[in-house]
């Protein structure tokens, strides 16, 4: 028989042993536990910072949007700007300043985000940084004329046609021509009922020649790389929104205010039709109303960049064409195009790793 006198004990250090490995195994769980937690908050975190970065940066461009005059930000520029759960640093540094003033400026606009939880007291809990390169956009353009046609013009004398290139608006800017056509035009300044500006007709050189002279970059403009509001005609927004017509364009009785840009013909019919604003058309501008009035700048023939050779001009008729040089409307159909411009695929989310 065992002599159980030799096994006294064993239970006892055996129980102590299961006893100890199974606490250490739920110590090693609640450990676990406990860093995938501080994982999952420390995630969250991030996240929330990130939000707090990009609602900056949005701000950052609105805030130039709005501005009246608007004027583009020195370099290094700084601002401090405070949304929901935090605040964000936003700093936008000149990337690439051209030698030509009518090219937009490239920047980088850094924002970083500080996330605060009140109830852990002041200080951040998290940050992250984000990045856009953007261009600042002047969107000006040269007035060549109150009336300028690239692809030439032929006028209809059976109404009345005017065209001043003198500025009508209250604080007047420097008169502009009042016709800017190539040197093979068939219109002559007879043929206009009321005709003025510095000089009052202005004739010479070739199509693509008098298309370039606006400093328009119309193949940027039909390759899509500029973003309309709108691509149909939107008639009375006092908006003054811009607007892309892709093709051709015919308005029956109507108007509005802004930027329209047409890329094909522009025919306008019915009774009348009134613009305040810059209208410019790839091809030709054909008026069959009784009463039209343009106030602002109209280009026509754009399509002479592109090589091509849009067909010419017809304007007059009816019983009266004013087509009148207002500065201040030229400014206000560009105004909303001025600022920043995102360039796409240019953001960056992981900024703090270059």
């Amino acid at each position: 028989m065992p002599n159980l006198r030799e096994e006294r004990g064993f239970a006892l250090p055996l129980t102590i042993l299961v006893v100890t490995v199974m606490t250490m195994l739920i110590a090693s769980a609640h450990v676990r536990v406990r860093a995938d937690r501080v994982i999952a908050e420390s995630s969250g975190a991030t996240v929330d910072a990130f939000a707090v970065a990009q609602s900056g940066l949005h701000r950052y461009f609105s805030h130039y949007d709005t501005l009246t005059p608007k004027v583009r930000p020195p370099d290094g520029d700084s601002m401090r700007i405070n949304v929901p759960h935090g605040y964000a640093d936003v700093r936008a540094f000149t990337v690439r300043t051209p030698a030509d003033t009518m090219e937009p400026e490239l920047y980088v606009v850094r924002s970083t985000g500080f996330l605060i939880e009140p109830n852990r007291g002041s200080d951040p809990q998290a940050q992250r940084t984000v990045a856009q390169f953007a261009q600042w956009q002047s969107a000006a353009m040269k007035i060549a004329g109150s009336f300028t046609a690239a692809n030439d013009l032929s006028v209809d004398v059976s109404g009345v046609l005017r065209v001043r290139g003198f500025d009508q608006c209250a604080s007047p800017a420097p008169a502009v021509p009042g016709v800017r056509i190539t040197g093979t035009s068939p219109a002559i300044p007879g043929e206009f009922d009321v005709l003025t500006g510095v000089p009052a007709f202005s004739e010479g050189g070739i199509g693509s020649a008098v298309a370039n002279e606006t400093q328009i970059d119309w193949p940027s403009i039909v390759g899509g790389q500029f973003d309309a509001e709108y691509d149909s005609f939107q008639a009375w927004d006092a908006s003054y929104p811009s607007i892309l017509i892709s093709g051709d364009l015919a308005v029956n009785d109507g108007g509005g205010y802004g930027l329209l840009i047409v890329t094909g013909n522009l025919t306008l019919n019915g009774f009348f039709f009134s613009w305040r604003g810059v209208i410019l058309v790839g091809g030709q501008l054909i008026t069959n109303t009784m009463f039209t009035t343009i106030r602002g700048a109209t280009v026509t023939g754009l399509n002479e960049q592109l090589g091509m050779n849009p067909p010419v001009g017809q304007i007059g008729g009816g019983l009266f064409q004013d087509y009148l040089y207002y500065e201040c409307e030229v400014e206000n159909a560009l105004h909303s195009l001025v600022g920043f411009v995102p360039i796409r695929n240019a953001w960056i989310d992981n900024w703090a790793m270059f």
